[in-house]
């Protein structure tokens, strides 16, 4: 490759922050619908099952967060007439529920279909070159693409240069989520456990329970635990007497493996690029990004 996994991956997010930049709005319009992070998560990710869902279901896009928080959510959502209570533990999104969802992304698309800083050639080129490489992603025979999967499904029928090069972005960005989650599968690591240690891993202090508890607030009470006293078990999390946490060398390590493999697993598809393609790729990315500030 070209550019290291990491840096790539770095690229394509910082130019994927300038496809999306729509000065707020999007996330204007969530707030102004009194709908929270949690709930339009889950709203928009209905798109992604033909029937009826549970609660458990939604962990197949996000494996980080306990089954009983998504359960708390999808009541609030019943509650503003979002969603609807099926049978025992079943959803699914009612009308009004659809309605603001695609509302909510048209309305999206329109706004970030009119900006014009790249000339569509080059957006084009970009696009192509990122379908190609989205192709050989759900291609990948180690790494189960079902999120990368899900969202190509939604693709909307927009064929703005901005937009369509936008959502085949998405898509590449997505896939490290797909690479991440074969990663620590492959250890043996369940989502509890990823999300606490990831939580120490991002700090080189120590955290105290409160700031712990707060970093894992997608776990309950359950998940939480039960993670902690299996990094403990593994001496990879170290506790103090006043209940201050971080972790010991080995799960510092262990923690560093799961990032090597997600590094390794993002980077495969990108070799179905030739070298001149990708170093376009990457140029086509930089000029999306546009100059780094000084």
């Amino acid at each position: 490759m070209s550019l290291p996994s990491a840096e790539l991956y770095a690229l394509i997010m910082a130019a994927l922050n300038r496809l999306q930049d729509d000065g707020g709005q999007f996330r204007s319009s969530v707030e102004k619908n009194q709908l929270s992070r949690e709930e339009f998560w889950l709203l928009s990710r209905f798109r992604y099952f033909p029937g009826t869902v549970t609660p458990g279901d939604f962990q197949t896009f996000g494996p980080y967060t306990s089954i009983s928080i998504y359960e708390k959510s999808l009541e609030s959502l019943a509650v503003k007439k979002h969603a609807e209570k099926v049978d025992a533990g079943r959803y699914r999104s009612t009308e009004a529920g659809r309605k603001l969802v695609e509302n909510l992304y048209r309305d999206y698309f329109n706004h970030i279909a009119r900006h014009d800083e790249v000339p569509e050639t080059e957006l084009r080129r970009l696009g192509m070159l990122a379908d190609r490489v989205l192709a050989s992603a759900l291609r990948q025979p180690d790494v189960p693409a079902l999120i990368t999967s899900a969202v190509r499904s939604t693709f909307p029928a927009i064929d703005q240069p901005w937009a369509y090069a936008e959502r085949r972005i998405v898509t590449l960005a997505v896939f490290r989520d797909d690479a991440h989650i074969a990663a620590w599968r492959e250890e043996s690591w369940s989502g509890p456990r990823i999300a606490i240690s990831t939580a120490l891993f991002k700090t080189e202090d120590q955290l105290d329970a409160t700031q712990l508890r707060e970093a894992a607030k997608q776990l309950d009470d359950k998940d939480f635990k039960s993670a902690i006293s299996t990094l403990h078990s593994g001496g990879e999390l170290a506790c103090s007497a006043d209940d201050h946490y971080q972790l010991t060398p080995a799960g510092r390590t262990a923690r560093q493996q799961v990032e090597a493999l997600t590094d390794r697993n993002y980077a495969l598809p990108f070799n179905t690029l030739d070298p001149i393609e990708l170093k376009d790729f990457e140029n086509l990315l930089e000029r999306v990004r546009g100059p780094i500030a000084a």
